[in-house]
């Protein structure tokens, strides 16, 4: 099985509908894709990352992958995942000093093939530097995507998740919503969908800074073969509590916690929790009218569960 033959397992991925007390109060429907089960290593957004940076890697005749990561990285973990059931060796240049034993994350990807090597922080900064980039691509003789697969290739693939809602659901919803890191997931679904349908990306990072902007670069880039098209996303911010993988405060632990026994759906520490977080405060507060029916992405990383708690 080839990636391309993979991604049609997107196409069987359910879509449950969520029954919380306040979803009637507030006369809101929610619906969550789960991608998180599309696989059990290459799940939710990350494989749809992926899936056009490995064409663009097989076009160019690389056999291997580079790539960057923290130690806890959704985005090392299926890079890995995806190197072994492939066929392709991987590369994960993560930030930080290596520590034994390896955590969960970085003992699956190694155990999968990938070899580990460790940037200092200053070194690391350096990543989305061209002369850098192109310093790493030739000493490793390796096709490069950047953290967290943010690249036109990455945000391609997420515009093929977009359409595949689109196909399922037609014009029978009213939003999209979706956790945002880099950007890229939020301007590929929006490009994917009817511009019609508003998709609304909940920031879990503290402080957007320029994420907007990238956002707004790959949603240009996929839609410059069309005339007069219209912007249909929009930034949520609020919902980071605190910044990117900061310790929960106890009333988000515990919405956690309500929320899975309601639901029996897991959500990661990172992302999803943060976005169904955002979403039910935002169902509280009146901000979708009486009869809306609400699309919620879950982008999967559940392996994350381990290393933060």
């Amino acid at each position: 099985m080839n990636h391309f033959e993979f991604f049609q397992k997107a196409k069987t991925v359910p879509y449950q509908k969520i029954d919380l007390p306040l979803l009637k109060k507030a006369d809101v429907e929610l619906i969550v894709r789960r991608d998180d089960l599309l696989d059990a290593e290459l799940s939710g957004n990350k494989f749809y990352k992926l899936l056009f940076n490995l064409e663009e890697m097989k076009c160019k005749n690389f056999r291997r992958l580079l790539t960057f990561g923290g130690a806890y990285s959704n985005h090392i973990h299926a890079t890995a995942a995806a190197g072994k059931r492939f066929g392709f060796d991987t590369i994960g240049l993560i930030r930080g000093e290596k520590t034994l034993p390896l955590n969960p994350c970085l003992a699956d990807a190694v155990a999968w093939g990938m070899h580990i090597e460790y940037l200092s922080r200053e070194d690391y900064k350096r990543r989305y530097n061209p002369d850098f980039q192109t310093f790493l691509q030739n000493k490793y003789d390796a096709y490069l995507v950047p953290e967290g697969g943010a690249n036109l290739q990455g945000a391609k693939g997420m515009q093929q998740l977009g359409a595949l809602i689109g196909e399922d659901l037609g014009d029978d919803f009213t939003s999209i919503c979706l956790a945002s890191g880099t950007g890229t997931s939020l301007a590929g679904i929006a490009a994917g969908i009817l511009e019609t349908k508003p998709v609304y990306g909940f920031s879990v990072l503290k402080g957007a800074g320029s994420l907007a902007r990238d956002v707004s670069h790959y949603f240009r880039l996929l839609k410059q073969n069309q005339n007069n098209y219209k912007e249909n996303w929009r930034l949520i911010s609020g919902f980071h509590a605190g910044g990117y993988a900061k310790r929960h405060p106890l009333h988000l632990r515990e919405f956690c916690t309500e929320f899975e026994m309601q639901t029996g759906i897991l959500l990661d520490p990172v992302y999803t929790l943060k976005l169904f977080w955002g979403i039910c405060c935002l169902i509280q507060q009146g901000f979708w009218p009486k009869g809306s029916r609400i699309v919620a992405i879950h982008s999967g990383g559940l392996q994350g569960r381990r290393d933060f708690d």
